[in-house]
């Protein structure tokens, strides 16, 4: 019951465990007949004015993308769509709106309320792609919300409603995102899967292949792949791209921090803080495939699109400085997929082997490699004419692009130290061009600030302990969760503590203490009576301790502080 209690209190600002999959089916769809609900045609934006400005945006540096544009529109339950009742007193509204030659579309309602119960979904008309239910669990104190995109030019909302809370369902839709992205030579693909150029390498690819550095990046792949999310970033200029990943902090209590590039919010200025509304944003996480392309004119086949859909973030802090943003989710990301929190070094010295990982141009997830010691770089970027950087030179496998911006950069430690900003580093064929990328450096961010809206010390340090570094963690290790079921009668107290713990137990039993590397620090045994636990000689931080008796286990966590 106290892991629980202290779960709350952490999370007290943050909704309940709450996701949208691809998983759920419209309650319609179980109908022997479709909906004769008309679509509303919505008109189209001027695509040749989009296109000469994305063509004059692509003379910076900056690697967000614009993919969309907003179309305003009045819809709500009562001035559109239509109604249907059925004899138990449920209902269903429908609304189906129409955009010529969109690539996608997507909903932003100004107000979003759902009783528990109801459920909301988004589909194309030929039903190829979906997402849903999003249901009570993504109401936010702001009523906005953004929905994740779907393929097409041709979109459906439906909303079920049980006649136990009838009535009581608001729904109001400010905007639909007109998708007119389609970096896909090959076809009318409009899901972003193979929109990146040729020489991208999908990220379950082989992440060693012609490695002349001597780090093996196996395992930070296989870790960090379920720690990226690509972002669908709603803005008065239209709907762009970036990346971003959870990260840890340490007091490892599993805060869903997320960190991406500055830029990404738009025009904003430095420690923005809750004056800044990310509640439209989308997060899409562990997109990839298990049939990767490496770098060949061969195109993946995997997902079309993200299932695992987060709703809705806090900006806790940003500062140009170093182009970093930090946000807070607003929904924590569910037990069952166990993001991994990325690890952190705000070390100055450069890091002698990088790896990142991304979606280009919003496609399926990527790897980048660089076999080479970074450098220093101090430039003009996005109106701040000293951001502080970390240079990569050229990249020797993969590379990144637009829709990049904000994925991490890991140190030959497989910890972040700078998330990407910008840079000239493209495709040329199966290979890159061996032109640059520039990464915001992580010890800026952390220290550049005057405040806690500025930098990333006030949250990824929350007591200030001084840590310099902090390797990352999956969900299931940082979350105050249950780790195994209670099979025999034991309590250990005080937790937290400076170290020294006292053990109850019925039975004796032996134990076993080990660090978050798995790493075996201190075993032992208890009598029948009191006995302590001295942790006192080792440093701060979560630790694992495996009670058995018999056949039995027991795994409780331990904090020391």
């Amino acid at each position: 019951m106290k892991h629980q209690l202290l779960f709350g209190l952490l999370f007290a600002t943050i909704a309940s465990t709450a996701q949208v999959t691809s998983e759920g089916i419209p309650h319609s769809w179980k109908l022997a007949q479709k909906s004769s609900t008309k679509a509303v045609i919505l008109p189209s934006p001027n695509l040749e004015q989009i296109k000469m400005e994305d063509r004059e945006s692509h003379t910076d540096l900056r690697k967000s993308l614009r993919v969309g544009k907003e179309i305003e529109v009045t819809m709500n339950l009562f001035n559109s769509g239509t109604w249907k009742t059925f004899n138990n007193g449920d209902r269903i509204w429908s609304l189906h709106v129409k955009a010529e030659g969109a690539k996608f579309l997507r909903a932003i309602f100004d107000l979003y309320s759902l009783p528990k119960g109801a459920e909301l979904y988004l589909f194309n008309n030929d039903r190829t792609d979906k997402i849903g239910p999003y249901t009570s669990k993504q109401n936010q104190d702001d009523g906005i919300l953004g929905s994740w995109l779907i393929n097409g030019d041709d979109l459906w909302l439906e909303y079920y409603e049980p006649s136990a809370v009838k009535g009581l369902g608001r729904l109001s839709i400010a905007s639909f995102t007109y998708g007119y992205v389609n970096l896909n030579p090959e076809g009318d693909s409009i899901a972003k899967l193979n929109e990146s150029a040729a020489c991208n390498v999908d990220v379950l690819c082989n992440p060693n292949f012609g490695n002349t550095g001597s780090k093996d990046w196996a395992t930070a792949r296989d870790n960090y792949k379920n720690s990226v999310a690509r972002i669908l970033i709603p803005t008065s200029q239209g709907t762009f791209l970036c990346t971003g990943s959870m990260i840890n902090n340490v007091a490892q209590d599993a805060t869903p921090y997320f960190l991406t590039a500055n830029h990404c919010l738009g025009n904003t200025t430095d420690g923005a803080g809750s004056s800044f509304n990310a509640s439209a944003w989308s997060f899409g996480f562990q997109w990839f495939t298990k049939t990767p392309d490496c770098a060949t004119f061969a195109a993946t086949t995997g997902p079309q699109n993200p299932s695992r859909v987060l709703s809705g973030a806090q900006l806790r802090a940003n500062n140009d400085d170093s182009d970093f943003a930090l946000f807070l989710l607003s929904e924590i990301p569910p037990r069952e997929w166990d993001i991994y929190y990325a690890g952190w070094n705000r070390s100055t010295i450069p890091a002698t082997e990088q790896f990142g990982i991304h979606h280009p141009s919003g496609d399926i997830m990527k790897i980048a490699r660089n076999d080479q010691t970074t450098t220093v770089s101090v430039i003009g970027f996005n109106g701040n004419p000293a951001t502080q950087m970390w240079r990569i030179a050229d990249w020797d496998y993969g590379v990144t692009e637009g829709g990049s911006s904000g994925s991490l950069l890991l140190n030959q430690n497989e910890q972040i130290v700078g998330q990407l900003a910008g840079g000239q580093a493209a495709c040329n064929g199966t290979t890159d061009n061996n032109l640059f990328d520039v990464y915001g450096r992580f010890d800026v961010s952390w220290n550049s600030g005057f405040n806690s809206a500025s930098r990333l010390r006030d949250w990824l340090d929350p007591s200030n302990t001084g840590a310099t570094s902090l390797d990352g963690a999956f969900y299931k290790t940082l979350s105050t969760e249950a780790v195994s079921p209670d099979t025999f009668d034991i309590k250990i107290y005080p937790n937290p503590s400076n170290g020294r713990y006292t053990i109850e137990s019925d039975l004796p039993v032996a134990y076993q203490v080990y660090n978050l590397n798995g790493q075996l620090i201190l075993k032992g045994a208890t009598g029948i009576a009191e006995n302590q636990l001295d942790l006192t000689a080792v440093a701060n931080g979560l630790y694992f301790v495996k009670f058995a008796v018999g056949d039995q286990m027991l795994t409780r966590k331990l904090v020391k502080q």
